[in-house]
């Protein structure tokens, strides 16, 4: 590799494209600072074109200008955008207002919820305890339909058997009776 050829007659600062252009723009700042002519040096680069006016505050001035009017659209745009923000502050805040009310609103509904279900509890396990005894109460009545069935059942049979005793007139009279064969 052949070593960079580097020219000790300049600073170093100077050797480079991009350094010379901003080393020329802080002598101009400066310059327009004091409010002096400035002297430019005359570089042998070739990349670099240095400042070669004759009157280099009145470019400078134009330049401020500029500055000016895109400071003043930046303001504009800055209260523009600010005027916005207070917009929707007051709009976030005028919507906060509500929700709080509802906030509150619905704590004192839960509330009065929690009390109505405490009130209804009781008469709810009394419906319960109802319920439950409706349920044996009807298994009870199914169990007296069937002793009553079974009673009138042996009714009958008694019934029969009496009707029998007497209609034959016992076993005397069977035997009494003899068949006419």
């Amino acid at each position: 590799m052949k070593p960079k050829r580097t020219d000790s007659t300049r600073p170093k600062i100077f050797q480079s494209p991009a350094a010379a252009a901003a080393a020329a723009s802080v002598t101009a700042a400066y310059a327009l600072a004091k409010s002096e002519k400035l002297e430019f040096i005359e570089t042998d680069d070739s990349n670099f074109e240095g400042v070669r006016e004759n009157n280099p505050v009145q470019d400078f001035s134009i330049e401020i200008n500029a500055i000016r009017e895109e400071n003043k659209v930046l303001v504009s745009s800055v209260a523009k955008v600010k005027a916005e923000n207070s917009r929707v502050r007051e709009k976030i805040d005028e919507s906060m207002v509500p929700t709080s009310e509802l906030s509150t609103e619905l704590h004192s509904v839960q509330g009065q919820l929690v009390v109505e279900r405490s009130r209804c509890s009781k008469p709810e396990a009394q419906i319960a305890e109802l319920q439950k005894r409706l349920e044996t109460s009807q298994s009870i009545e199914d169990e007296v339909q069937q002793l009553r069935r079974q009673k009138s059942m042996v009714d009958r049979n008694m019934e029969m058997a009496v009707a029998q005793t007497q209609g034959s007139g016992g076993v005397c009279r069977w035997i009494a009776v003899t068949p006419n064969t």
